[in-house]
């Protein structure tokens, strides 16, 4: 049982403590010396977890940097004749404290080592369980998720996925540091647990990872895909204004007229009251009534002022030249008057829409090819034989920022369907990769933008409504400070830029200059894992995915090597 083996063996005997301050300890660590003769028993070594034994207080730290005082420096320097023994001295960072009869670990230091107290290295085996213990019950799911190494052992550490994803999650790692394995190994883990997940999947790299169970694409013919469009009738008037750029003077209000005449249509559908003209789908002014046009404003003020665009986009280019006209008539103060000059500034507005409306670019939103992704994203929440589903967005286009806005538009259909109260018995996760490109950046012009808020606002408020993200990028920096602080679990891989580290450093209040030195260090697989419900930062050799997602650089050796294959043949 592990309440009857402690923490301190004196088998694991390493040094004694010479230095306390309010953070860390300095020890004497006679064993960790690497002279020939001795060098296979020593202990002591830089990332090493140790405990601190301070009578009935344990404490669990890790060793930050071994050096042997000034004036040994040259004991170590065999070539200079006999050397002598050395005395090494570590330097070990305090981080959580033994608890409830040396079974768990908990938060801070609750009492501090004094002069002389013994430091002992910490097994794989028992520091593995005192993390588990403290943030799992037995009863409880829990998710594999890395592997932790004290010595020569290792042992894989589980976490519930309420720890893991509950206040939202960050993975931050610079290319080639493992971001995209850890990526797809929890999606794994999610299907095997029975959890459910949908992933916005940037640039295709995460279709093929083992659990996906169905894969959305916004271009016909992408194998094992469903053909879907993101309906424009569900985005707002604000991402529609984004998308069309009108110009604020003229432009803009005649836009917004046009707008609410065709959503007046549709809310009229085939009851349209004496006095409304339509024409060719389009409500027309033009020397027409204007009390039976404002009456009916009135009478369906609700669908009017919905922020959604239901209407018929087809016919918004013919309702702005309708909407150019003098409020009222100069021979009939009842009656709208003639047509205005305005239309001669609207006239680029009117091309723009019609452009863009039957552009290939933005056909996933408004052409009707393929299924409606909120139908389908309706009938995946509805299966409960399908866990994960992907969005793929490699098939859309980069022109007038389509990929941003419509990632916006579906991140926030999904919290609005979350206030609704969807998720509060089902919750779900949703992966970001590629999250700095889709986070706190307004898009647009100074006549019409949109500030990409949607992931911003699940991060902040999500949470309790059920809906939670897991957000990967590899320029953390570009991670608003506001949603950065919303991630209550963090798992970091190799980061090499010093502003990201000190974003990392100041997003949390559990790694000091000390933790921070071992992530420039990190191995590819490997990472820290920071969390509130974790009693430290663990660092971990995270699990490898089943299918590892295709994240493959340039491949220049099969590449040159062709290249020089054919010039060979061409030659002879």
């Amino acid at each position: 049982m592990m309440a009857t083996i402690s923490p301190v063996d004196p088998d694991h005997y390493i040094g004694t403590v010479t230095f306390v301050n309010a953070s860390q300890v300095h020890a004497n660590l006679p064993q960790a010396s690497a002279q020939p003769e001795r060098r296979a028993l020593a202990r002591g070594t830089v990332g090493d977890f140790v405990f601190v034994d301070c009578e009935r207080i344990k404490l669990l730290g890790r060793i930050t940097e071994v050096r042997i005082p000034d004036s040994e420096r040259l004991s170590v320097e065999p070539h200079l004749g006999a050397s002598t023994t050395p005395n090494p001295i570590g330097r070990i960072q305090l981080l959580a404290t033994v608890v409830d009869s040396d079974t768990k670990l908990a938060r801070g230091v609750n009492t501090y080592p004094k002069i002389g107290d013994g430091v002992f290295l910490a097994s794989a085996e028992i520091l593995a369980n005192m993390i588990g213990s403290s943030a799992t019950k037995v009863s409880e799911i829990n998710i594999p998720i890395g592997v932790i190494e004290a010595g020569s052992r290792s042992v894989t550490i589980d976490l519930p996925p309420e720890k893991l994803f509950g206040r939202h999650c960050g993975i931050f790692g610079a290319t080639g540091g493992g971001k995209s394995w850890t990526i797809a190994s929890l999606i794994e883990k999610v299907k095997a647990k029975n959890g459910k997940a949908i992933v916005f999947d940037p640039t295709g790299e995460f279709v093929e990872t083992a659990g996906i169970d169905t894969v959305f694409a916004f271009e016909a013919g992408v194998p094992n895909s469903c053909h879907v469009h993101f309906p424009y009738t569900e985005i707002t008037e604000d991402d529609l204004f984004s998308l069309f750029r009108p110009s604020g003077q003229s432009q803009g209000p005649k836009l917004r007229d046009a707008v609410k005449s065709l959503k007046l249509l549709r809310a009229l559908g085939n009851a349209i009251p004496q006095g409304v003209h339509v024409v060719n789908g389009a409500i027309e002014k033009a020397n027409k009534p204007r009390a039976p046009y404002f009456s009916a404003i009135r009478a369906n003020a609700a669908a009017i002022h919905s922020p959604k665009c239901d209407f018929d986009i087809q016919n918004l280019p013919n309702q702005i030249k309708n909407e150019c006209v003098w409020g009222t008539s100069q021979s009939n103060a009842a009656n709208f008057g003639l047509a205005d000059n305005s239309v001669g500034y609207c006239e680029s507005l009117i091309s723009r829409i019609a452009t863009l409306i039957g552009s290939r670019e933005l056909e996933c939103i408004f052409r009707t090819h393929g299924n409606s992704l909120v139908t389908e994203i309706d009938n995946f929440l509805n299966d409960a034989q399908r866990d994960v589903a992907l969005i793929s967005f490699k098939e859309v286009r980069f022109e007038h920022n389509t990929r941003e806005l419509l990632l916006n538009i579906i991140g926030r259909y999904l919290l609005g369907i979350a206030r609704d109260g969807r998720f509060r018995d089902a919750p779900i996760v949703v992966f970001l990769d590629e999250a700095h490109q889709f986070l706190g950046r307004t898009v647009g012009d100074e006549y019409g933008s949109v500030r990409l808020d949607s992931f911003g606002l699940i991060a902040k408020e999500g949470r309790k409504y059920g809906l939670t993200c897991v957000l990967a990028t590899q320029r953390p920096r570009d991670v608003p400070q506001d949603v950065l602080s919303q991630l209550g679990t963090l798992i970091v891989h190799r980061l090499t830029n010093e502003q990201d580290r000190s974003t990392i450093e100041h997003a949390c209040g559990d790694l000091d200059r000390s933790a921070m030195q071992f992530i420039p260090m990190l191995a590819p697989g490997e990472a820290i894992i920071i969390g509130p419900d974790l009693p430290t930062p663990l660092p971990l050799r995270m699990l490898r995915p089943n299918s590892p997602p295709d994240s493959k650089g340039p491949q220049f050796q099969d590449s040159w090597t062709a290249r020089a294959a054919a010039r060979l043949l061409d030659i002879m």
